[in-house]
């Protein structure tokens, strides 16, 4: 037969489970919402600074070092999303597809792509080699041929 403590111990057990599994649930939503929120506030900052904004076709004149900080906090949001298993490649591949559309934000990965990140996790390795990838495919890549008008940055409309 079983003895009392023996069935306290096991239902202490299996209430520390369900305690950490509900605090892992709790932490994954907490991560989403805050995900989201850096997603909303990273496309205020691009409507309120469009210089920003490295997709902008009509971006005004400005230091281009802001169009840099602009690209890297796109990078370091996709790197976040890439890490909590928020974004899978394929969806990272696309979105690295129209950053790198543009030759500046080319450019901009070669100068600092390799210091970009010190990580040595096999998971933030294979971002930067999808990172890299795409940047050198768009390069060989030729212009293509632009099927949509574009849009001004922050008004909403095409021209």
């Amino acid at each position: 037969m079983t003895d009392l403590p023996t069935v306290v111990s096991i239902a202490a057990l299996l209430a520390v489970t369900i305690a950490i599994v509900v605090q892992q649930q709790q932490a994954r939503t907490a991560q989403a919402v805050d995900v989201r929120e850096r997603h909303f506030e990273l496309i205020k900052l691009m409507l309120d600074h469009p210089e920003l904004d490295y997709n902008a076709t009509e971006r005004p004149p400005s230091d281009e070092r802001k169009t840099a900080i602009g690209m890297s906090l796109w990078m370091a949001h996709w790197n976040t999303l890439w890490h909590i298993g928020q974004l899978d490649e394929k969806a990272l591949r696309f979105n690295l597809e129209d950053l790198f559309a543009g030759a500046e934000a080319r450019s901009w990965w070669r100068r600092v792509g390799s210091a970009w990140s010190s990580k040595g996790t096999r998971k933030e390795r294979r971002f930067l080699t999808i990172v890299g990838e795409e940047c050198e495919k768009a390069a060989r890549a030729k212009p293509a041929v632009q099927l949509r008008e574009p849009v001004k940055s922050g008004s909403g409309v095409r021209d």
